[in-house]
Formats: structure tokens, C-alpha cells, sequence
């Protein structure tokens, strides 16, 4: 490849990661966890101070209160307060990148060629894509890779560099648990250099040190404990990880989970088992040829493989950090390989394996943008927050109602509730259950209250709780909360439903506004059988409108109030189409958006706006070909139009989907024959 070629693929292909990594780390903020590390830099900075108790939490009187990372919650605070929550998604976007061009130079450091690099870079932000939160862990990516980068360098710089390890763990040790990885490192590194040599090769010769980086090292990894007791905890937050381990629960959450569970709660992860997949059969791969060819074997690669690899398959997220770790060392293996190839198959093969490095890094690319930008409606992109992810509505339904003191809250709400409503409000447990409660068993009783009312009943009456903020989940607490008398829902919307006792201090609010017939579920159908009774149906309506002006985003409200204008009747065509159009401006581009646009298009047709009922039903045939409403309306339409051709080619395809023994097969029969008369009749003119 000439020169010049070789440069603008360069600088191509670098705007092609970057813009990768752009759409990567541009989406919206969609983490429960961001919130409390939020507040907690909120009271770390307003009282300039440290408290020694959580007060966020009724359930954490007099608990020890393990603060691992005050430093990043006082930076995500700063940010937020600085620029509000684009601030955070920018504060994140920048860090990654910086991650990626730190990775790249550092992979770049290892002899490895430019694409190889790009390459790996890629492979690395895709190990990252699940774990990139507005969390304090993005920040410790960065120590681990200076931690790397200082043990790499250590050969050909001066012994004293060493103890650049100790101030990046002490930063470590203040912002993130995951600084156990900064003992783990330097200290293989060093047995790496203490084992008797032979076939063992640390770093494929990069990492083997003289005595006297050896002892230099030896004392920065003496020292390293030392430096992490410069903490707010002291001794205390050094055990904090390995208590935080210790705790059976912790795999209920998923991000503890074995990685191998993973694709059954959603398949987009498979895409983090073949990115580890891949990078250790290449590892390993490489390894074998290299030793089968020098006899050698890189003990510090192997030992991160054996050791962080490991736990990576135990713990899913551990993947980044495995991955970051041991993608230098895979790359000094390719490096050493691509030595081995150039002596052992001449005739400069160099050209041919750079276009297919470059036509490899523009396939993943270009395939990772088109993903990224145009499929994946999964992660909104976006510097504001996902919608329909946190109790939003319930938060203002609180505070409109002034509903203070304690809250049983559903375990993903308990951080978005301390942001918005501590001090009027405490909560029972939070995401932070782990690192302050280290109570397993207050865990098991909540998790109880899912399915047992009476269990609910015992934890609420223990804890004198009058409120209940809840997650809309079809298979948690909905089925159970109906049967149980003591509560009344007073609130819900798509996302979270608020009860209080019917007769504690909020027994005001349940003869105004309880709701006794409508509530969060996920098919409006229940609807249908309040319509045998007038009475009945007119309170259930008058509910949803209540439950639309209490939170105009409630979208399950806007489509049961379209259903039942539906019912209703053409007089009810107007009320049913601004319901229908708000319910089209809250779908946020998800598949029920289709169906949405096909009542919107009989909706106008009711109305006789028969160019807008055309232009609706042809949106909802690009969303989803198979809506047969859609073609119904648009073959009303061209036979009122007396375009007759159109009618039958839609009553055709109608008719291909529709059972025989359907009810309403028979008439759509009789008027494709008729249209086909008439389009017979035309052509015959």
C-alpha cells in the first residue's frame, strides 16, 4: 500500500472509531445508579463533609456507611451542578474517548501496527458498551490501563517510575471498589519476576526486570496497601470488596451474574460473550504458535487470563476490565507473531495483510455505525434522560401531594427517589443495599413482598411505612397488591404505581383519588369488560383522564382512553384522535408506534380527513407491512374515491392474512368482488 493511500485510510478509519465511539457513548442517562452517587456528592459537597451516617435510608440507622467512592460522586456532582444532566453524558463521553486513545497509544507502545491497534480498540469498546453508566466505575478503566501502562514502561525507564503506582492507586482506592486490581497487577508482575527463569517469558520479554526494578517494584507493591489506607475508612474500605464478594445475593442482580446467564434475560448480550470469546482463543491462539515456535510463554498474560479471566465468566463485570488488562499483552504477542511471519513466509506478504486489515476495520466500523445509528432504538442516543425508565410522574404525584416520611419503594426506584425526594422522604433500600446494609436478610424479606401480600403487610406495619412508590412489573406485586385490602392505588403511569394506607395518614387522598378500575397494564383489553354497565364504564373513563392529568406522559392511559373513545363510537373520533396522537409522541419510536398510526389513519378517516387517513395508514405500513388495519383504511379510502384498482389490490393482501371462518371474512369478500367489477369496468372504458 503507497503512502499516501496508507494515510487517508489512516485518518478514514480514525474518523470512523471516533464517530464509533461517539454514538457508543452519546446515549441517554439509563442508569438507576447514577442518582444516589448523585446525592451523595450533593451532601458530600453542601456540608463539606463526610458523614459517618447514611440518612438517605430508614433501614440504615446506625450502619456502617463504606463511602468507596466519594471522589467520582463529588466529580458527577460538580459536573451536574455545573451543567446538568448533559453535563454527565458529556463527562462520560469524554472519558471513554479518553480510555480509547489512551488504549490506542498504549497498544501502539507494544509495536503493534496502527490497524492491529484499531482494531483492538474496537474490540475493547465493545467489551465496555454494557458497563459505559454514569457510574464511578468508567473512571477506574482509566486507573487500571495507567496502572498497565506504568508496569510496561518500567523496563526502559528509571527504576523510581515504579512508584508511579502508588499515587494512581490511591486515587483508585477513593473513587471505585474495582482497586483490588491495582494490588493484583503489579504484584504478578513481580512474581512473574521472581520465578526462576526458563520457558517463562513476563510480557514476552517487556516486563522482564533487573534487579534493581525489581526491588523498586517489590517496594511500590508493599507500599500499595499503605497508599490505599488514605481514605475516609481506612483498613475498612480495603475489606470492602472482599466482604461486598462474600455476599450470596449479589448474583440476583445481573450485572453479578455469571456470564453465561446473561443471553436468557436478553440476547443483545451474547455480543460481550463473543468479544470474550474471541480475545482469549486469540490469546490463546497466538500463545501456542509462539510457543510452540520460541518454547517461551508469557507468564504475566497467562496469569491475567487464569486470574481475571476467570472471575470475568463468574462476575459479567469483570469483562472490561479482563479485556483492557490483557489486550496489551495479546497485543506484544501479535507483535512478536507478525516478527515470526515476516522470517518464516517471505516475499513481503505485509501488503496483502494491511488491505485486509483495513478492509476488516471498515466492515466492523461501518457495520457498528449503521447499528448504532439507524437499528438500535434499544439505547436512545441523547444528553437527557431515558424516558420511561424512572418514577418521574410518581415523584411529582409526591410532592403535588405532599405524601413525606417513609416510602417502601421497589429496589431499582430507591436511588431516583433519594435524588428527588430526600429529606421529605426515606426510603427502604436502594442500590447501595451492598456497601451500607451488608444485610442479606432484609433483601430476602423484600424480595418476599413480591409475592406474598402478607409478607408486604409485615414489612410495611414493621417499619410504620404510609407510602408505597412501586415498578410496573406484569409479573411483581400487580397480581398481589389487588388482594390486599390495607392499600389504595392513588397513582400510576407506564412506569411506577404510589399506594397509601386506607386508613393512615393520607386517608384523605383515597376517597379522591383512588383508582378502583384502571391501573398499569400492559393490554388495555380489561377495559372492555367495564362497557355491560354504563355506570362502570363512565367512573373507568373518567379514570384515565384523571390518570392523564395527573401525568400527561402517561402513555398506557392515552391508549386505553383511544380504546374506549374507539368503542364509543364516530362521535368520540376527535377525543379518540388526541388521545392517539399523544400516545404517537410518547411511543418513543417503539413497535406499538405501528399500530398507533393505523388508528390514527381510521380515526381521521372518521372524520372525513381522508388525504391525512392516507398518509397515517402508508406511515403504519412502513413501520409494520402487516397491519391489516392500515390496508383496510386505505381501501375504505379508495373506494370512497372510486379508485377501485387500488381497493382491490388492499382487499386482496387483507384477505391472504384473514381466516376463512373469520366474522368479517364474508364482507370483505363482497367488496373485493365489487371492486374488481368496478376496476373491470374502468379498464373496459
Amino acid at each position: 500500500m503507497k503512502a499516501n493511500a496508507r494515510q487517508i485510510f489512516a485518518v478514514f478509519l480514525g474518523l470512523l472509531l471516533a464517530a464509533h465511539l461517539i454514538l457508543l457513548g452519546s446515549f441517554q442517562l439509563n442508569s438507576a445508579d447514577t442518582w444516589w452517587h448523585l446525592k451523595q456528592g450533593e451532601l458530600y459537597v453542601t456540608t463539606r463533609s463526610l458523614p459517618e451516617q447514611d440518612p438517605f435510608a430508614f433501614t440504615t440507622a446506625g450502619r456502617e456507611w463504606i463511602k468507596y467512592s466519594w471522589l467520582a460522586d463529588i466529580l458527577f456532582y460538580l459536573a451536574f451542578r455545573a451543567a446538568g444532566i448533559p453535563g454527565l453524558v458529556f463527562l462520560r463521553l469524554l472519558v471513554l474517548l479518553l480510555i480509547a486513545l489512551f488504549l490506542y497509544r498504549l497498544l501502539r507502545a507494544c509495536n503493534l501496527h496502527p490497524l492491529g491497534a484499531v482494531l483492538l480498540v474496537f474490540v475493547a469498546s465493545l467489551a465496555l458498551r454494557f458497563r459505559l453508566f454514569i457510574r464511578p466505575e468508567i473512571l477506574s478503566f482509566l486507573l487500571l490501563l495507567a496502572t498497565v501502562a506504568v508496569l510496561l514502561r518500567l523496563q526502559a525507564a528509571c527504576p523510581q517510575t515504579a512508584y508511579l503506582l502508588l499515587p494512581i492507586q490511591m486515587v483508585w482506592t477513593n473513587i471505585h471498589a474495582s482497586f483490588v486490581f491495582g494490588f493484583g497487577l503489579p504484584a504478578l508482575v513481580l512474581l512473574a519476576n521472581l520465578l526462576p527463569t526458563g520457558r517463562a517469558e513476563p510480557g514476552w520479554g517487556h516486563l522482564r526486570l533487573d534487579r534493581v526494578r525489581i526491588r523498586h517494584l517489590a517496594a511500590a507493591t508493599v507500599l500499595l496497601p499503605f497508599s490505599s489506607l488514605l481514605n475516609p475508612q481506612g483498613a475498612r474500605l480495603l475489606l470492602f470488596p472482599f466482604r461486598q464478594s462474600r455476599m450470596v445475593r449479589l448474583t440476583a442482580f445481573y450485572e453479578w451474574m455469571e456470564i453465561w446467564k446473561l443471553p436468557g434475560i436478553d440476547p443483545a448480550w451474547w455480543e460481550v460473550i463473543i468479544v470474550l470469546g474471541l480475545v482469549l482463543l486469540a490469546f490463546a491462539t497466538i500463545a501456542a504458535l509462539l510457543l510452540a515456535w520460541e518454547g517461551r510463554f508469557d507468564s504475566v498474560g497467562w496469569g491475567i487470563v487464569l486470574s481475571m479471566g476467570t472471575y470475568a465468566l463468574l462476575r459479567n463485570r469483570c469483562v472490561p476490565y479482563f479485556v483492557l488488562s490483557i489486550l496489551p499483552f495479546l497485543a506484544l504477542a501479535m507483535a512478536r507473531l507478525t516478527g515470526h511471519l515476516s522470517v518464516r513466509a517471505p516475499g513481503r506478504p505485509s501488503p496483502r495483510l494491511e488491505r485486509i486489515g483495513v478492509l476488516t476495520c471498515l466492515i466492523l466500523l461501518s457495520a457498528s455505525l449503521v447499528d448504532q445509528s439507524v437499528l438500535n432504538y434499544r439505547v436512545p442516543l441523547g444528553f437527557s434522560v431515558a424516558p420511561n425508565l424512572f418514577p418521574e410522574g410518581a415523584v411529582v404525584f409526591l410532592e403535588r401531594h405532599r405524601l413525606d416520611g417513609r416510602v417502601f419503594n421497589s429496589y431499582e426506584f430507591g436511588g431516583y427517589l433519594i435524588w428527588r425526594r430526600w429529606p421529605a422522604n426515606q426510603i427502604i433500600i436502594d442500590g447501595r443495599y451492598d456497601s451500607i446494609l451488608f444485610d442479606q436478610a432484609l433483601l430476602e424479606a423484600h424480595m418476599k413482598t413480591e409475592e406474598s401480600p402478607a409478607a408486604l403487610n409485615r414489612i410495611t406495619e414493621a417499619y410504620e411505612v404510609e407510602v408505597m412508590v412501586l415498578h410496573v412489573h406484569l409479573d411483581r406485586h400487580k397480581p398481589k397488591i389487588d388482594e390486599y385490602p390495607g392499600w389504595a392505588r392513588v397513582y400510576w403511569d407506564s412506569v411506577a404505581e404510589v399506594f397509601v394506607r386506607r386508613e393512615g395518614r393520607y386517608a384523605d387522598l383515597v376517597g379522591a383519588h383512588e383508582y378502583r378500575l384502571t391501573g398499569p397494564a400492559a393490554d388495555t383489553g380489561y377495559l372492555a369488560e367495564y362497557r355491560r354497565d354504563l355506570e362502570i364504564w363512565s367512573r373507568a373513563v373518567a379514570e384515565l383522564r384523571r390518570a392523564v392529568a395527573d401525568n400527561p406522559q402517561n402513555l398506557m392511559a392515552w391508549l386505553g382512553l383511544a380504546q374506549e373513545y374507539r368503542a364509543a363510537g364516530p362521535a368520540a373520533a376527535g377525543q379518540r384522535l388526541e388521545a392517539l396522537a399523544r400516545a404517537a409522541t410518547l411511543s418513543n419510536g417503539a413497535p406499538i408506534l405501528a399500530r398507533i398510526q393505523a388508528e390514527r389513519a381510521e380515526a381521521l378517516f372518521q372524520l372525513g380527513r381522508f388525504d391525512e387517513a392516507t398518509t397515517a395508514a402508508h406511515t403504519a405500513l412502513r413501520m409494520d407491512g402487516k397491519l391489516l388495519l392500515a390496508r383496510l383504511l386505505l381501501a375504505s379510502v379508495a373506494e370512497r374515491r372510486g379508485n377501485w384498482a387500488e381497493a382491490r389490490d388492499q382487499l386482496r393482501t387483507i384477505l391472504r392474512y384473514v381466516q376463512p371462518d373469520n366474522l368479517e371474512a364474508g364482507d370483505l369478500r363482497r367488496r373485493l368482488e365489487a371492486a374488481e367489477q368496478n376496476a373491470r369496468r374502468e379498464s373496459g372504458r
